[in-house]
């Protein structure tokens, strides 16, 4: 009998952002902890993603569903009628034949996706990275649009039959608990990671570096915000806390967001915003920025600032500590078991207290250093091979456990 495959399905795009790279992360980590050698295969759900991992070495299918299998699945788990009577059911659920051909018994799920809803027989491991429609209920980008009912959907009915729940932080570890009724004991935390082109970024390459500034039009001293623009964000406070330094400080400082356009009415305000307050020469908006530039856009920064009001599943904090940029980032609760005294804490509603933090950085040269020093020194004390050994754990002791009722034929 062939070994059994652990599937890695993916279904978020390339720039979605986070996600895409805890997805790269997670297969850099299979490669690289698999000391038993388990078995992977990737299940990506379109080739519309922009995501490239043929060259990972790894199995690799493309499958997907049209929205009326996609509900003969949700059906069979949870049509109060078909659930019961599915074995006699016409319509087969064509994602559990699809695994089954392909010999997968566990399906990791990187983000919380609609997919995990569809299995019935085949086990899971889910990662979560926030909670943020039960917590931050008044952001339209979470709850709108039935956004909420979509997600919770997927919470309440996926996470009490998952093997396992990853998450990033002890405070998420608990609202999932508190939420959807988990025993902490299936919860498991590891850490973030700073994106693949910043954790592997040794030499700087002087002709890039000019090269990327010139691309960009990037100014000598800016305060750097790579964020998707949505409105928890918060880059309007941000904004506003550079035009208080300009009319009482006035350091040569200027701002750089950059991300994806994931809200075009709020991307648009805000530029309509720094029109108004004759800010466009000190502010200056990216798009999603290629994989080889972002480590520039680090290198030449002055600071990262992150006042978001969503936290802490952010990435940025600790590519900076990489990249040796001090950081200033949002006092939210729980977040400073993540960060400890690496970074600054700043009131994100408050923009004199965002424009304090940046004044005191700007200032104060020992405090920058010793911010430094703190953020590479929290990187360094992640273990992340002890970390992600619990996945490995989890799917070695379902696998033993599964020999009880499984026969070799």
């Amino acid at each position: 009998m062939s070994k059994k495959r652990i599937a890695i399905f993916i279904d978020s795009r390339k720039k979605s952002g986070g996600v895409y790279h805890e997805i790269l992360n997670t297969i850099e980590k299979i490669k690289k902890y698999n000391s038993d050698n388990l078995k992977f295969s990737i299940i990506v759900s379109s080739k519309k993603l922009d995501i490239n991992l043929e060259k990972e070495n790894i199995e690799l299918h493309y499958f997907s569903m049209n929205a009326l299998e996609r509900y003969i699945c949700y059906l069979r788990n949870y049509g109060t009628l078909i659930s019961r009577l599915k074995r006699l059911f016409f319509f087969q659920n064509k994602f559990e034949n699809f695994l089954k051909k392909i010999n997968v018994d566990v399906v990791y799920f990187p983000s919380a996706s609609q997919y995990s809803l569809y299995l019935e027989d085949t086990k899971f491991i889910i990662n979560i990275g926030d909670i943020n429609h039960r917590e931050n209920i008044e952001f339209p980008e979470v709850v709108d649009s039935s956004e909420f009912q979509r997600k919770d959907d997927i919470f309440r009915k996926s996470l009490p039959r998952a093997l396992a729940i990853f998450t990033n932080a002890s405070i998420i570890k608990e609202r999932i608990s508190f939420f959807y009724g988990i025993l902490k004991e299936r919860i498991f935390l590891v850490n973030l990671h700073p994106s693949n082109p910043i954790k592997n970024f040794k030499n700087i390459d002087k002709e890039k570096q000019l090269k990327v500034r010139e691309i960009h039009k990037l100014p000598k001293n800016y305060i750097f915000y790579p964020a998707m623009y949505l409105p928890h964000k918060n880059h309007k406070n941000l904004i506003d806390a550079l035009k208080i330094l300009k009319l009482n400080f006035k350091p040569d400082l200027k701002i750089v967001f950059c991300g994806n356009d994931n809200d075009v009415n709020y991307l648009k305000n805000l530029k309509t915003y720094v029109n108004k307050n004759n800010l466009n020469d000190s502010v200056t908006f990216l798009n999603f920025v290629d994989d080889d530039q972002l480590p520039y856009l680090y290198l030449d920064a002055f600071l990262l600032a992150m006042p978001t009001l969503m936290g802490p599943a952010n990435i940025p904090p600790w590519e900076a500590f990489k990249m040796e940029v001090p950081v200033i980032y949002s006092e939210l609760e729980g977040i400073k078991e993540v960060f400890g005294d690496a970074v600054l804490y700043i009131d994100p509603l408050k923009p004199e207290s965002i424009a304090n933090g940046i004044k005191e950085i700007f200032q104060n040269t020992e405090l920058k250093n010793n911010l430094i020093i703190k953020g590479k020194k929290r990187l360094d004390q992640i273990d992340y091979k002890t970390e992600f050994e619990q996945f490995f754990k989890i799917i070695k002791e379902y696998r033993k456990l599964k020999q009880v009722w499984e026969f070799d034929s």
